[in-house]
């Protein structure tokens, strides 16, 4: 709070107070410095884990989840890992995405459409199609 009442002091637009643990701390927070404040919720961490929606209704102006997408990759490396380690006495594996999901997911499908601009003629040269189709 100390450091958040100085950068309020020396101009800045908002601020983002770590660990508020709770809903009492985080209006208390917003009140006292009187600033946009963001919220920064790391599931399993210090501050209580909200929605979007009630974090707004405590006065915050926006929040992150940063640890969201990287929980979510290791839960997805180790399911992956054990279907493999099963597939070893059970049977094969099942598809997690199918072929061409993976494709579009990955950019494949917009690189093959570019690759076809610059195929070889018949007379063994690459001749670039324009916007004009020539």
């Amino acid at each position: 709070m100390t450091r958040a009442k100085e950068f309020k002091r020396i101009g800045v637009d908002a601020v983002f107070i770590e660990a508020l643990p709770d809903r009492e701390s985080m209006m208390r927070a917003v009140k006292e410095i009187d600033l946009p404040t963001f919220a920064n919720i790391i599931e399993g961490g210090m501050t209580e884990n909200l929605s979007a929606k009630d974090l707004a209704e405590l006065g915050m102006c926006a929040v992150a989840y940063p640890w969201r997408l990287v929980a979510a990759r290791v839960k997805s490396i180790r399911e992956a890992l054990e279907s493999l380690k099963e597939s070893m006495t059970v049977g094969a594996p099942s598809t997690i995405l199918g072929y061409s999901e993976i494709c579009e997911a990955v950019g494949f499908n917009k690189y093959w459409e570019g690759e076809e601009r610059y195929k070889f003629q018949e007379d063994n040269l690459v001749h670039p199609v324009t916007a004009n189709g020539h």
